[in-house]
């Protein structure tokens, strides 16, 4: 710290340097191009004269140490060696801040050379590349990394002094460090503030979105905190103009926000700048304060959105966002209502028919809301997040963070074990029965065997054999395990019967069960996560499985995401978890620990090959594109809905003028009145789910798409209408058919069968995802006998694969743009089996990605000139074709 803060000499200043000035203001705009940088080369010292390759010197002392080293004969492990063999106690290790050790190929660093593991990769990413054929892969360590301006750079701004911290209340002692970004975090800081530097000078606005997709153990907390203190001191160039008045950091990891706070708070120099919401009344206070730099969580943000749309100083803000998973954030209401009250002042809602080159122009700076910048970080973006953001901006991939050795490869194998159970359901003969949704009876189905307590005995001994033999001796015999369940009942059996066998067994351990609380279905007991674990006032259930005496934690619905327990280094899955979810799932065991090398994943849901498919999808990057929204989708939506002739827009306007000037008993008898009508009108029950799905769609759609486009106000109107009444259309009542006939369904049989260790077949390639499209698939119609029968077939694969092309193909049908243009092209039959059908084989592909199935889109049966997915084009095409006839 001796160059930022200087000497203090007989009561005189001395700089040792300037830092490169960030507003005209700057005392070291006019002593910044004074510095010097220089070098030496075969740098001895010690009475052993003991050498450094290199070290650079800033106006004459040394600020970056290095050692070099040529693979021929060494390589930049020896070199780390070298350092941390030396004799720490001379001068020259006061002052640097940065020791550099480097082969041809690769490079680490430290800001402390003392110890090896203080040196951490340095590279581009998985291999360095040379700018130039003529130069070594290493080339940007001296073209980039060591030059002046990068140089000072980190000095002035990248390296943090993080000071000694007491122990105090909850909060462990902390040593004094120093903490430097790697390369990945750097290249992200400066590529954004460079970029948005550029657009503004250009436009004089700031309205762009970053995705940032780095994975687990890219210090992403960290990266979002240098970025924020970065764009806290963005200034446009040559003036005293901030580019930035607020940026929010946002967070929707609940009582896990804690890992931004805690890094917040190694930013000292930022305490007096940043305000971390605490209670609900800070948000409107740090407002009020013009904190530059506000900590809250989503959840927290929501609800003060109303105070700023009415606030006329705010909306002339420049506004931006750094949002953590992204994948959740951007998405619906949320997305939409952070974006409407920063919205260009006196921006008309609604747009015109037709409209003039300028009114266009006009339209595309509102949508794109240019006082607002954004920063979406995720390790697992979705084809939504995508979307909306565009290509990753900068990429930190889960195969460098793995071959750096910052997390552990949870997908090399996965232990199968295939679940087996018989089931009855003795209650109408199959003749009399009532037809369902398969999708439903399936996953309901699924659950009830899921739920069996016999199962879950059987289950359970096999886990527990398991985690004592696999599990519990990995990391010095203190690693902790997850039971991954399929709904909170089943949850509440696997920790009761695991309790029961651990006390049997006289373990030296313990079980915790995390879940959202819930009223048991069979009994109407009120089941709470503090009581069944017994927690104090206010203790949280992950503090207490940082004890060494809980070993196991069952979980439902909870921790799959945003969980971080290094000592996790088992997972048993007994809930199919498939895509993005199947990734952030058992990615909770990726934590680094000493003495942590290995893990074990366990599969009971007949579904290894899956997930490590899904898993080498996202490896290098998103399987994803990014994909135009489509502005129609809303107006189809709306008018398909009025075309129902149910409701009108008439009764939009009016229930709406009522919940505004009406009491609440007023607005009540109106939504009963629509209720009876859309009873009347809908007679059968399937017609009524279908179109309050469609209500539901249709509002989904709405607050995504508005993050995009400005629709009339008519469109707007009755997406508040269809969000209000649509849940309140199908009043909750008795028990449904369907559900007497699943509670009645017997578990005849059961069993796991060992199937072996999966490993991981390598990447795949997979083709974009295709967005939210029109109304729908017809649902496909089976009874529940049909499905217990399909279910007695042992779930045999080949089953599945034609449920899928069964539905798949369904869904093309119903598609009305493939249905449109095969109509408008039918007398064209080289077109329709030649370029469309490749173009409707590419939309099935898309839709098998949509829906997780990575395996057929590598198997060649599927995808070879001829195959099922040729075979299930021709059938689309065909079907159109007759019905046009």
């Amino acid at each position: 710290m001796l160059f930022r803060q200087g000497l203090k000499v007989r009561g005189l200043d001395f700089h040792l340097y300037y830092p490169k000035p960030r507003s005209a203001a700057s005392a070291a705009a006019d002593q910044y191009a004074k510095s010097r940088i220089s070098f030496r080369p075969h740098f001895y010292f010690g009475d052993a004269t003991q050498e450094i390759d290199f070290v650079i010197y800033l106006n004459g002392l040394p600020i970056v140490a290095l050692e070099l080293k040529h693979e021929r004969n060494e390589n930049v492990h020896d070199a780390v060696a070298q350092f941390t063999k030396r004799d720490h106690s001379h001068r020259i290790f006061r002052h640097p801040f940065l020791y550099l050790a480097a082969d041809t190929s690769d490079v680490m660093a430290a800001t402390d050379p003392r110890k090896e593991e203080n040196f951490r990769w340095h590279n581009m990413g998985l291999t360095n590349t040379p700018t130039d054929a003529d130069e070594y892969p290493v080339a940007y360590l001296y073209r980039e990394v060591l030059s002046q301006e990068h140089l000072l750079e980190a000095l002035s701004f990248s390296l943090i002094r993080v000071p000694e911290r007491e122990a105090e209340d909850d909060r462990p002692a902390r040593p004094a460090c120093t903490i430097f970004p790697r390369y990945h975090q750097s290249r992200l800081v400066r590529r954004v503030a460079q970029d948005i530097g550029a657009h503004f000078a250009a436009t004089g606005d700031i309205g762009k979105k970053y995705l940032a997709e780095h994975s687990a153990g890219g210090g992403k907390t960290v990266s979002i905190c240098w970025l924020a203190d970065r764009l806290h001191s963005l200034f446009k160039a040559g003036t005293n103009e901030k580019l930035v008045d607020i940026t929010f950091i946002l967070t929707d990891r609940k009582s896990l926000d804690t890992n931004i706070r805690e890094d917040m708070d190694k930013f000292t120099h930022l305490q007096a700048v940043v305000g971390i919401v605490r209670k609900a009344d800070d948000l409107p206070r740090f407002l009020k304060e013009r904190k530059s730099i506000i900590v809250t969580t989503q959840q927290k943000f929501a609800w003060v959105l109303d105070e700023i749309q009415n606030n006329p100083a705010l909306k002339t803000l420049r506004v931006a966002f750094l949002i953590d998973e992204a994948h959740r954030s951007q998405e619906g209401q949320l997305g939409a209502a952070i974006r409407l009250p920063f919205r260009t002042p006196g921006a008309p809602d609604g747009e015109a028919p037709e409209e003039d080159p300028e009114e266009r122009i006009a339209r595309v700076i509102r949508e794109h809301d240019c006082n607002q910048l954004f920063v979406a970080f995720t390790a697992t973006p979705a084809p939504a997040t995508v979307s909306m953001f565009g290509k990753p901006f900068d990429r930190y991939t889960e195969a460098e963070a793995i071959a750096e050795g910052y997390i552990v490869d949870v997908a090399a194998g996965i232990i199968s074990y295939k679940t087996l159970y018989h089931l009855h359901c003795p209650v109408v003969p199959p003749d009399e029965e009532r037809l369902y949704p398969k999708g439903v009876v399936l996953k309901a189905l699924q659950n009830l065997a899921f739920q069996d307590d016999g199962l879950i005995q059987y289950k359970a001994e096999v886990m527990l054999r398991l985690f004592e033999k696999d599990v519990a001796p990995l990391i010095g015999g203190r690693a902790k395990a997850m039971i991954v369940t399929a709904s909170r009942v089943a949850g509440l059996r696997y920790f009761t019967i695991i309790k029961e066998k651990l006390k049997e067994r006289g373990a030296g351990y313990q079980v915790l069960y995390a879940f959202s609380d819930f009223v048991h279905p069979e009994t109407n007991a009120a089941i709470s996560e503090h009581a069944v674990n017994g927690l104090q006032t206010g203790e949280l259930i992950e503090d207490r499985f940082e004890g060494d005496d809980y070993r196991l934690m069952v979980v439902a619905s909870k921790f799959q995401t945003g969980f971080d327990q290094p000592l996790l280094a088992g997972m048993f899955l007994d809930k199919p978890v498939l895509g993005r979810t199947a990734v952030q799932t058992v990615s909770r065991l990726n934590r680094c620990h000493p003495g942590k090398r290995d893990v074990v994943v366990v599969d009971f849901t007949n579904n290894a090959r899956q997930i490590l498919t899904v898993f080498a999808s996202y490896r290098t990057g998103t399987p994803f594109e990014p994909q135009e929204p489509d502005q129609q989708t809303c107006l189809i939506l709306h008018a398909e809905i009025l075309a129902a002739g149910v409701f009108t827009q008439k009764d939009a306007g009016d229930l709406l003028s009522l919940i505004e000037r009406g009491t609440d008993a007023q607005v009540q008898f109106q939504v009963n009145s629509l209720r009876t009508r859309f009873q009347a009108r809908l007679t059968e029950w399937e017609g009524r789910k279908a179109f309050v799905a469609l209500l539901a769609r249709f509002v989904k759609n709405f607050h995504f798409l508005t993050c995009f486009f400005s629709y009339p106000a008519a469109v707007g109107e009755f997406a508040t209408f269809a969000e209000y009444v649509g849940p309140q259309l199908v009043k909750a009542g008795a028990v449904s058919e369907l559900m007497k006939q699943i509670r009645a369904t017997l578990v005849t049989k059961a069993a796991v069968q060992y199937q072996g260790v999966t490993t991981s077949g390598g990447p795949v390639r997979l083709k974009s995802g295709k967005g939210a499209g029109g109304a729908g698939p017809v649902p496909v119609k089976v009874s529940v006998q049909d499905v217990i029968a399909q279910i007695r077939a042992t779930f045999d694969i080949t089953d599945e694969e034609a449920l899928y092309i069964k539905q798949v193909t369904e869904e093309k049908i119903a598609d009305p743009v493939i249905r449109t243009t095969v109509q408008a092209h039918r007398g064209n039959v080289i077109y329709l089996e030649g370029a469309y059908r490749g173009q409707v084989n590419g939309e099935i592909q898309s839709a098998y990605n949509a829906h997780g199935r990575y395996e057929e889109l590598t198997d060649q049966k599927y995808t070879d000139t001829g195959g099922i997915f040729d075979i299930m084009a021709m059938t689309v095409i065909q079907t159109h074709l007759s019905l046009a006839a």
